[in-house]
């Protein structure tokens, strides 16, 4: 629910069974543990991972495969089934735009 009002985003890693929460922000993961706190009555831990930003990709499946093998570590799919690049720095989304032109990466996604 509180991804579906737009405050935050969850991403799930193609290689393990994590779930990773982004936001635009710190204070968005203190109203999130708040909320799930007082409005669900769970208490959370946030660990905090080196993702600078997040980009979401589209392609043919045979370039998408070549993503997934060479930087299989940075990408996830989002709450809407989504591809996305979750890149540690943007100097490491460069390069990865730069060794990948015939992918694009978008800023936002479009519902």
């Amino acid at each position: 629910q509180l991804s579906e009002e737009g405050a935050t985003q969850v991403f799930r890693p193609v290689s393990n069974s994590s779930q990773i929460l982004g936001a635009v922000g710190i204070l968005q993961f203190d109203v999130v543990a708040h909320r799930l706190k007082y409005e669900y009555g769970v208490d959370c831990q946030f660990e905090t991972i080196n993702v600078a930003t997040a980009r979401w990709v589209t392609g043919s499946d045979k370039d998408i495969e070549q993503l997934k093998i060479k930087a299989g570590n940075n990408i996830a799919i989002d709450s809407a089934g989504m591809l996305t690049y979750l890149a540690p720095s943007m100097v490491n989304l460069q390069l990865t735009i730069e060794r990948h032109p015939q992918l694009t990466f978008s800023s936002t996604r479009e519902h």
